[in-house]
């Protein structure tokens, strides 16, 4: 049970099945720029990234794991989205239930920062959807997406 003060770590219901339905359609279309932009600029949208955290108390980190791309960062929209996947990694209950919820949009140099001990990407909602991109490309594609305004408006 959520506390009245924490965070709550799941976005609307409504902006979850965006992303969803975004991420559908990058993988039934994964050379197709306009929905690749689309998806990226949902996910940036969000409040914040659900990681789950690694390390200890005092200094958590998130959770990285070896995918055919390399090592990547595992990030979530949603925490019972975290929990599910870590629980699908063989992490105990208490593990699993242990997440860090990093803000929008200091999370994007947050996780590029990772990039310096041999982190090659992010990836979201591993295992079901499973879209990722490279660390180097989180501050550009933030960049490009605050120069470019979305072609949806």
């Amino acid at each position: 049970m959520e506390s009245p003060e924490a965070p709550h770590l799941s976005p609307p219901p409504e902006q979850v099945a965006e992303i969803d339905r975004r991420a559908a359609a990058l993988k039934a279309q994964p050379e197709d720029f306009a929905a690749m932009d689309a998806l990226w600029r949902a996910v940036y949208e969000l409040d914040r990234w659900i990681f789950i955290a690694r390390g200890t108390t005092d200094q958590p980190g998130p959770y990285a794991g070896e995918l055919p791309q390399g090592p990547m960062l595992f990030a979530f929209t949603t925490g019972e989205r975290a929990r599910s996947a870590a629980l699908g990694m063989g992490l105990s209950e208490e593990e699993a239930s242990w997440l860090l919820a990093v803000p929008l949009p200091s999370a994007i140099e947050w996780a590029a920062s990772f990039s310096s001990v041999g982190v090659k990407g992010i990836v979201f909602d591993y295992p079901a959807a499973g879209y990722f991109a490279p660390l180097g490309n989180l501050v550009p594609m933030r960049d490009y997406m605050a120069t470019h305004p979305s072609p949806e408006v």
